[in-house]
């Protein structure tokens, strides 16, 4: 492991250690005394601002360097939860805890940039896996602080949240770096952050399995409840799949590291969504067991891949964009996911299976016909890979955003 590859894991270790703020604003919002409407307004623009700062943290690194997008990313997330936790009136607090969300999600694709620019081909997905292992590690651990915070203060919370990003921007500043040089404009910036169509095509297909997993949120704890089951076997059953993630993902990346890249993308969409389509056998305990193991499978499979496969198949200079797409559609995924299977699940409960079975066998053979061109598109199999540098703008001639001979 390279030193900016282990100052980014342990970045977004920290960083998703206090990010628990956006799990507990429906109880800081209301703690402050606002009603359910306000709170429904403000996770609606909360949950957008994330997309939205995922969706920008590539045109940023491509205009201003992975190095410096990270820092702003992480000091106006501190910021504003700094000051968030001092206001009280609920559009001031909204709009810092828009940026805050947005600040958190940007985060991610910038560090998976340093992650897949800095590993050799052949320890990509090892090394995107590490990264992963920490960023569930903090995701795990981190509301268990943000519980404790909370039964002291709302305003703890915020300070906590606000405290972890600082430490995780400090992180960034041991990251090498250049002097920048002049760029030639906004307009070469915005032809830079544009992706293929062949990978933006890609990335829309892959996201169907973030829409698929996201549904362990939304109608599978009440299929689980109306089932006749407790929440404890609910509770169970995702601490079972998080468990699975720690301690699989990062030794099966060993040998999915070897397989071609459309191998387990193709295989990690069709175990997530036959995960959740076995529940047309009826909602019971063993399939209810079977279906966690498939979607954690299909996750384990697939999340390192997908971060090295964007990073593959980017032109030079252009890792942060692709990144920051692929992280785009897969956070769009996960908001619209849980809201879009409970409507459905109202209509008719076998429903949202039967549509994850359907999605299952249109998405297995898109991904077989895109990927291939996606990655083509990169010019990648034949990389050159340099030794890290620095972290600096693209037009500073940086190894990070150009790496390939």
């Amino acid at each position: 492991m390279t030193r900016p590859i282990a100052l980014v894991c342990l970045g977004i270790f920290v960083s998703r250690l206090g990010g628990f703020f956006v799990l507990f604003l429906t109880l800081v919002l209301a703690e402050r005394g606002y009603g359910t409407r306000q709170i429904t307004l403000a996770l609606i623009v909360v949950a957008s601002a994330g997309v939205l700062g995922a969706a920008a943290a590539g045109p940023v690194a491509a205009r201003l360097g992975v190095r410096t997008a990270l820092l702003l990313a992480g000091s106006t997330t501190a910021v504003c939860a700094f000051a968030c936790a001092g206001l009280q009136g609920f559009g001031p607090t909204v709009a810092l805890a828009a940026v805050v969300s947005a600040g958190v999600q940007a985060y991610s694709p910038l560090a998976q940039t340093v992650v897949g620019t800095s590993a050799t081909a052949e320890r990509r997905v090892a090394m995107f896996a590490i990264y992963r292992l920490c960023l569930n590690v903090g995701a795990a651990v981190g509301p268990v602080f943000g519980a404790l915070l909370l039964s002291w203060s709302p305003a703890a919370v915020l300070i906590g949240n606000g405290l972890a990003a600082t430490v995780a921007t400090l992180l960034v500043l041991p990251l090498p770096r250049k002097a920048p040089s002049p760029v030639q404009g906004p307009r070469t910036a915005i032809a830079r952050a544009r992706v293929g169509r062949d990978f933006a095509a890609a990335a829309v297909v892959l996201s169907v399995a973030s829409l698929v997993y996201a549904q362990q949120t939304g109608v599978l704890a009440l299929a689980v409840r109306q089932a006749g089951y407790t929440t404890d076997v609910y509770g169970w059953l995702l601490t079972l799949n998080a468990v699975l993630v720690i301690l699989v993902e990062v030794p099966l990346s060993r040998y999915t590291a070897r397989w071609p890249r459309r191998t387990p993308l193709i295989l990690g969409t069709v175990c997530v969504c036959a995960g959740y389509a076995v529940n047309l056998a009826g909602i019971s305990l063993p399939v209810l067991v079977v279906g966690v193991l498939a979607w954690t499978l299909g996750e384990v499979l697939m999340s390192p891949v997908a971060a090295a496969f964007a990073t593959e198949a980017a032109p030079p200079s252009q890792e942060p964009v692709y990144l920051s797409f692929l992280s785009m559609c897969q956070t769009v995924g996960y908001a619209v996911g849980p809201a879009a299977g409970v409507y459905v699940y109202g209509q008719n409960r076998t429903l949202p299976w039967l549509l994850c079975a359907v999605l299952l066998v249109l998405s297995a053979p898109a991904l077989y016909y895109l990927l291939p061109r996606a990655q083509r598109a990169g010019q990648t199999s034949d990389d050159c890979q340099v030794p890290c540098a620095g972290l600096g703008s693209v037009d500073a001639g940086d190894p990070l955003q150009g790496r390939r001979g």
